[in-house]
């Protein structure tokens, strides 16, 4: 989210202060959608604003260049870094240091992921393959600001190449393809939002026609430019209000919707002046002023909600929300007064060398630092006490999916994610054994977690046939299947989901673990170890684990709770005494060991049982796994 400052296009004046006003109303909107103002739910689309001034000023900068024969790329790339550079750098670095102060180890690898994105002007590539934008981690928050800033590099990249070959090819198409570029890449974003609505909400190729529309209000020629008036001036001011007020984060973005702010971006850009109502409204000097501090207000305001955020459990007191954006705000002067205007008008770094020097290294270290948070060589000040608890994440499982391609399998481990985290404890006391497991999915004949429409939906539900397939071919006699029982069931092809310990859904999970006992070969085993406790259960501010609570300045975080109050008793006693009727299965309690004296413990033997809300640390899983009887495991 940048513009650029300078010429505006030919036959207009130096300096248009409608266009900064035009920032104050986009960054305004922007920042009090993220301090959580219910009244402008749209106010992220302050963005959409910003990329229709983008296109305008920075076409005109390059058409009138052109047009004088003076335009260069490579000058016009280093403007770019005067402008973006030095004022993005210094908040990377605060954010990278604030972050590695507060955030867990979990949360701090997907912050580095993101540190490292938005250093190298690529965040918005990696929040397209899987972070929602309103509901993404608690790690991605303090940077996901940044994909505005991606988009727009991109933009910067190739745009001008473009103008460039059509300027030499035929100067009069200039116009008319940037049209016809802008119209594709609207028809682009309403097919893309439909299949892919992150890549069309993160990816320049779905974004381009909001640049195009500002790039063709400064491509008119003269002639078809039209005068100043005030109604349509006012008109593109209440169209930039409706769409704050009226989309929200539930409306395909960008959509048709997303004309309401596009389009009034561009009346008032073609119309707004300083002779009619709206030029002056947009002219008024705290208006103007916010727009030339923009930049920096936008750079610095995600970052210190979200961590603040981060370390305070519930909502943010409205007047600590309130400083906060204040506080926005005089970074964002700062930042302008004593690093972006110095660098711009070369009282810092005058040399491009010099800049370029800078620029690099400021931004390799930031890149650097986010690789070794990703690598996991580097992490947050508290693997310290994670270490020192045992809290660290295990290492992942590498694939869901394990299966040794020869030799005999003295078990199959079946589940979800519940089960991986028992693989390594399982495979240290019974050998090799094959692993199926699917995250988020609890399947057995006719019956699943999961809808067959649902995402995932029939890949979750096809995994008993490939469990019995695989107990077939390899002669597995035990399967041990570990799984978050606790989840809402669907029967068949219903579309109705089921209370798990209801008395209907716990007959359910019954009948239908019976219905593949019978489908396995004769003589298997079938080990259910029962849902585990969980440490959410402890206290609410316990939503993602112990190490997540200790972050928070306001809460208090139990290392224990009473027994009777874990999650998943109704289903633990319905598996128990499945086993106790049908000599084919055998339980095992997770809770037995978790839970020694009626208390389930969140830290046991000073040593944390989760890492986080409810899956195992490998010290934990090592504790249920010792109590599996080893004469169960038939080779």
């Amino acid at each position: 989210m940048t513009v650029a400052d300078g010429p505006a296009p030919p036959g207009r004046s130096s300096y248009r202060p409608e266009i900064d006003g035009l920032r104050a109303l986009a960054v305004g909107g922007v920042v009090a959608h993220h301090a959580g103002l219910a009244a402008l739910p749209g106010g992220f689309t302050g963005v959409d604003v910003f990329f229709v001034i983008s296109g305008y000023l920075i076409t005109g900068i390059i058409a009138a260049e052109m047009a004088e024969g003076r335009f260069s790329q490579w000058r016009f790339l280093e403007r770019r870094l005067r402008r973006i550079v030095p004022a993005l750098a210094v908040m990377l670095a605060a954010t990278g240091i604030a972050a590695w102060a507060v955030l867990s180890p979990e949360d701090f690898k997907p912050f580095a992921q993101s540190l490292t994105a938005s250093a190298l002007f690529g965040s918005n590539l990696l929040y397209a393959r899987e972070v929602d934008y309103f509901y993404s981690a608690a790690g991605m928050k303090p940077l996901l600001h940044t994909w505005t800033l991606g988009v727009e590099e991109q933009f910067y990249l190739v745009f001008p190449l473009a103008l460039i070959l059509c300027r030499r090819w035929k100067p009069v198409a200039m116009l008319p393809m940037v049209a016809l570029f802008g119209l594709a890449s609207f028809v682009l974003a309403l097919a893309l939002v439909q299949f892919s609505p992150l890549a069309a909400f993160y990816l320049l190729p779905a974004r381009l026609w909001e640049f195009a529309l500002g790039a063709v209000c400064a491509l008119l020629p003269a002639a078809l430019r039209p005068g100043a008036r005030g109604l349509p001036a006012l008109a593109g001011l209440g169209l930039i209000a409706a769409g704050f007020v009226l989309i929200t984060p539930e409306t395909p973005a960008p959509g048709v919707m997303f004309l309401l702010p596009v389009l009034g971006t561009a009346l008032v850009i073609l119309f707004a002046v300083p002779a009619n109502a709206a030029g002056r409204l947009l002219a008024l000097p705290p208006l103007t002023w916010l727009g030339l501090v923009s930049f920096g207000i936008y750079l610095w305001h995600q970052p210190l909600l979200e961590l603040a955020r981060y370390i305070w459990f519930g909502d943010l007191p409205l007047a600590v929300t309130m400083a906060l954006v204040a506080a926005s705000v005089v970074f964002g002067w700062a930042s302008y007064r004593w690093l972006e205007q110095p660098v711009r008008q070369r009282r810092l770094l005058a040399g491009r060398g010099a800049l370029l020097t800078a620029c690099g290294l400021a931004l390799a270290l930031p890149a650097a630092a986010g690789l070794a948070g990703h690598l996991r060589l580097l992490s947050s000040a508290s693997i310290t006490e994670a270490a020192r608890f045992g809290g660290e994440r295990p290492l992942p499982v590498p694939e869901p999916v394990i299966i040794p391609p020869a030799g005999p399998l003295p078990f199959v481990l079946y589940g979800d994610s519940h089960a991986m985290q028992y693989h390594a404890a399982l495979t240290a006391r019974f050998g090799k054994g094959a692993l199926l497991a699917k995250t988020s999915c609890l399947s057995a004949p006719g019956l699943a977690n999961l809808r067959a429409s649902d995402p995932g939906g029939e890949e979750c539900r096809a995994m008993p046939a490939r469990l019995v397939a695989l107990a077939q071919e390899r002669g597995v006699r035990t399967i041990i299947w570990a799984q978050l029982w606790d989840r809402m069931i669907v029967e068949g092809d219903s579309e109705t989901l089921v209370e798990p310990d209801s008395a209907a859904g716990l007959r359910a999970i019954a009948a239908s673990l019976e219905q593949l006992a019978n489908q396995l070969p004769q003589g298997t085993r079938i080990i259910l170890i029962g849902n585990t406790p969980s440490a959410q259960t402890a206290a609410e501010p316990m939503f993602d684990g112990w190490l997540r609570c200790r972050a928070f300045r306001n809460a208090v975080c139990p290392t224990s709770y009473p027994a009777a109050k874990a999650q998943g008793i109704a289903i633990n006693a319905a598996l128990r005494a499945l086993a106790a009727r049908d000599p084919r299965f055998t339980f095992v309690d997770a809770a037995a060991p978790l839970c020694p004296a009626g208390r389930c413990r969140v830290v046991q033997d000073g040593v944390l049982n989760y890492w986080d809300a409810h899956h195992l640390t490998r010290t934990a899983a090592n504790r249920v796994a010792a109590t599996i009887d080893a004469s169960l495991i038939q080779q």
